[in-house]
């Protein structure tokens, strides 16, 4: 290592290097990544130090690491991008991407309104809300938990299979057709609940996306809260028209 390079923590100059192999090409999807003891050697460096890197590698996305006989580090493929302007939930994008998305239905139930529930909603505190909490796999990994709140006047007897559906072709049936949808996108670390969920450490980012469904007449139809594995997705917002001309 350089000079100007041991200035900085070796594992951030180690997690460059590696990132920098990934995105030359000289690690290409699927290739097994060197193991703890040969990055040790490469860079003469205790195995701490190594797994620290290897700790942010992960995080934004690059690798996957396995366990058992078959395990290891393997670069992982590009994760698909999810457009926050596109009007669709992520499960929707994620399956539109090609992904074969399991829905697990935890726990569905009915709650009181809280007071900032309520008003949310615009109905009386103590009112009672269908909350569903889930989780998404895809390839046997969980990538997505989300909590799903709707008013029980407006889907009483909600069923498992019902939450299962797309959001919008379920409120379409209940005659609640969306006209107008507000997401909210923010970086956070992993509740309680979420660390179990989709199997992360109590300090590890994601990201988290609030979707508020109007029906007609701005009756707040759903509350819909994705929490996605940064390593499971990226996210763009687009602003504006792209001026480029359309290819034929």
């Amino acid at each position: 290592m350089s000079t100007s390079q041991r200035r900085r923590p070796a594992y951030l100059v180690i997690a460059d290097s590696l990132r920098s192999k990934i995105e030359s090409g000289e690690l290409k999807p699927g290739d097994r990544f060197p193991t703890e003891r040969e990055l040790v050697q490469e860079y003469k460096v205790a195995r701490m130090t190594v797994r620290h890197a290897l700790d942010i590698v992960q995080i934004e996305g690059l690798i996957d690491r396995k366990r058992g006989r078959t395990g290891g580090t393997f670069v992982r493929a590009t994760p698909p991008t999810l457009s926050l302007t596109s009007g669709r939930s992520a499960l929707d994008q994620l399956r539109e991407h090609g992904l074969d998305v399991e829905v697990r239905v935890l726990s569905l139930a009915l709650i009181d309104a809280p007071g900032h529930l309520a008003s949310t909603f615009g109905i009386e505190e103590g009112d009672s809300l269908w909350e569903c909490r889930s989780v998404q796999v895809s390839a046997g990994s969980p990538i997505m938990a989300s909590t799903l709140l709707i008013p029980e006047a407006v889907a009483p007897g909600l069923t498992e299979e019902d939450v299962q559906r797309p959001l919008t072709e379920l409120l379409a049936d209940l005659g609640l057709a969306p006209v107008f949808k507000r997401d909210s996108l923010v970086a956070a670390t992993a509740r309680t609940e979420e660390q179990k969920a989709l199997g992360v450490g109590r300090n590890q980012p994601v990201l988290r996306i609030t979707r508020t469904v109007k029906a007609e007449g701005g009756v707040v139809a759903a509350q819909l809260e994705e929490t996605l594995r940064p390593d499971a997705v990226t996210v763009e917002v687009e602003v504006g028209e792209d001026p480029s001309p359309e290819l034929d």
